[in-house]
């Protein structure tokens, strides 16, 4: 649906991309050499405000060069995907407030797949983040389930945040489209695309009770399921 079909759009994007990057990481190398001259102490406030918006700047920056530049021909390998999950909640069990589980209901030896390491890297990423932002500082917990259905690997990612409104829930798929203050939008897009490209599929919903279920459907197409 987001794919890009004109090459000469795609590039004139990028290059557009590059052009704004550049100027935002130069304003910032600058202001923090002024800093540590001291020249800026009796404007701290406005000095935070500033950096604060640079920074988005380049978050949106980055997320979009992302959005626009994905490669669809693949470098496909080998994956089990319950080891790369683990090693991403590792990265992300650093909350004190937060308790990461993950429960595989199937043989790990049958847990593989065929993708691209850095697309599924890059959709796990952004996943857990979402998950820990929507629980913010409150105690929350994020269960990650995989299962075999229909000869489908299902990931399920589980947190009990603030949920999805009723009111945004389609819309959340749109590029640029965020309720968060410092959200570029491209998150979710990203992830889309990347499982598309994957012949899986992408889907965000919320539970019964709280929290939201991101549900991550890799296809029989792109398995490697060992015989029972």
């Amino acid at each position: 649906m987001y794919f890009y079909k004109n090459n000469l759009t795609k590039d004139l994007t990028i290059a557009l991309v590059h052009e704004v990057k550049n100027p935002v990481s130069l304003i910032k190398a600058n202001i923090e050499l002024l800093e540590l001259e001291n020249v800026l102490d009796n404007h701290k406030k406005n000095v935070t405000m500033i950096k604060n918006e640079l920074n988005k700047i380049s978050e949106i920056v980055s997320d979009f060069m992302l959005f626009c530049n994905q490669n669809y021909e693949s470098n496909l390998v080998k994956i089990n995907i319950v080891d790369l999950i683990k090693e991403y909640i590792e990265k992300f069990n650093i909350y004190n407030n937060i308790t990461f589980s993950i429960n595989c209901f199937e043989s790990i030896e049958n847990m593989f797949i065929i993708g691209e390491y850095s697309k599924l890297s890059m959709i796990f990423s952004n996943i857990y983040k979402n998950c820990v932002e929507a629980i913010n500082d409150n105690l929350g917990f994020i269960q990650t389930n995989i299962y075999i259905k229909d000869k489908n690997i299902i990931v399920d990612i589980i947190d009990n945040g603030t949920g999805i409104d009723k009111d945004i829930s389609q819309k959340i798929y749109e590029p640029f489209f965020t309720n968060k203050n410092n959200g570029s939008g491209l998150g979710i897009p990203i992830c889309l695309n990347a499982m598309k490209s994957l012949n899986g599929s992408f889907e965000i919903f919320n539970n019964e009770d709280l929290g939201c279920t991101t549900r991550l459907t890799f296809k029989t197409s792109k398995l490697i399921l060992k015989s029972s």
